[in-house]
């Protein structure tokens, strides 16, 4: 009886230790069109867990087995799209979407430590950015009612407030990191924000600003070596070597570089690539003869088809692959696995420029740092 008693019992307590319960969202949803769609989405993979149409009024809606971990909540309502973040958990979310308000984030209760802190982060983005939004607003009114005659003005002041938006978005976080060092959806954020290969010095002291538990967790200790990896190419730094060899089996040495190098990264089988050649082939008898040099490293792995490119292209200039493909340290050093991308070195391999280095702005580039300047 007693060894029946037993089984019951543990039955019963592995029954509730695999209880799904559920994540349960009660929203008030207003002021959005007949086609508007909500939907739940893990941030880890982008799958989507869940989408509703919204119907204006108190909408419940569930997620039967919520996998724990960061998610987003999107809206779309015609081409009005919005997304927030929050932590998904099983329990109760409460709040209030509204499609007037796309700025506001939508939860006023949610079941975890780990939720509250999101609340406590969109709290401390409206406090910041209220005016800037405005701004943007307005200068995205302006250009959608722009004639021909002032487009190009109205698109630059667009272009404007956008990075202003982006830069306020930064020190939002760093706001929040300063307030909550132990929280790690400063760790998130920064994930999301995804510019630690332009800001590397403003991630790098956000990250500093937070407790060593955070800084040591498995997310911490990924975004910390992203940001050394882009550290290491910033300008100023010396490039990390080029691995692998050119064509005929010679292996890169600094001794080819000359005043100003424009380093390639690329992929032969790239429709992308391919089109750069062509401009970058007009590029290099611009500069051959002014102490330029040219430097292709692919991250190919067929020798063949890398050769065969390089000669129907007229490539002319160094090339070299260690033909790893996506495994080459090449890609995780040069270019965090970028292809194609650009930056320049000088004589020494010191990294002259390399944010946001596109191929429009390679002439001009190659022409500033020739004329000395910085």
């Amino acid at each position: 009886m007693k060894k029946y008693l037993c089984i019951i019992a543990l039955s019963a307590c592995l029954f509730t230790a695999c209880d799904p319960k559920p994540a349960v969202f009660e929203l008030e949803t207003k002021n959005f069109g007949p086609n508007a769609v909500v939907s739940i989405q893990s941030s880890e993979n982008n799958e989507t867990l869940k989408a509703e149409n919204i119907t204006n009024g108190n909408q419940t809606f569930k997620i039967n087995i919520p996998k724990k971990g960061y998610a987003i909540l999107k809206t779309q309502d015609n081409e009005n799209k919005e997304e927030f973040y929050f932590y998904l958990d099983k329990g109760s979310y409460k709040g209030i979407l509204d499609g007037a308000k796309s700025n506001t984030y939508p939860f006023t209760a949610v079941p975890t430590q780990q939720g509250e802190e999101f609340i406590n982060f969109y709290k401390l983005k409206k406090n910041m950015s209220k005016n800037l939004f405005d701004s943007l607003a307005i200068a995205e009114h302006e250009f959608d009612i722009a004639t021909r005659s002032n487009i190009m003005e109205k698109a630059k002041k667009v272009d404007i407030w956008r990075e202003k938006k982006h830069q306020s978005e930064l020190e939002e976080i760093k706001a929040f990191a300063k307030k909550y060092p132990t929280s790690e959806a400063t760790i998130f954020l920064l994930n999301r924000f995804g510019r630690a290969d332009s800001e590397t010095k403003k991630y790098l002291s956000i990250f500093k600003s937070l407790d060593q538990d955070v800084q040591e967790s498995k997310m911490g200790k990924k975004l910390f070596a992203e940001i050394m990896q882009a550290n290491q190419m910033m300008a100023g730094n010396k490039m990390p070597n080029i691995e692998g060899e050119t064509p005929d089996g010679k292996k890169f040495d600094l001794s080819i570089l000359k005043r100003v190098n424009l380093v390639i990264c690329w992929v032969s089988y790239s429709g992308k690539s391919r089109k750069n050649n062509k401009v970058l082939v007009d590029l290099y008898e611009k500069y051959r003869h002014q102490n330029v040099e040219f430097i292709g490293v692919s991250y190919d792995k067929n020798k063949d088809s890398w050769e065969k490119i390089i000669k129907a292209d007229k490539l002319i200039w160094p090339q070299y692959s260690d033909l790893l493909g996506a495994k080459s340290p090449n890609a995780k050093n040069l270019s965090n696995y970028n292809a194609t991308y650009f930056f320049l070195v000088d004589k020494n391999g010191i990294v002259l420029s390399n944010n946001d280095l596109t191929l429009d702005f390679v002439d001009s580039e190659l022409s500033k740092y020739l004329a000395g300047r910085k």
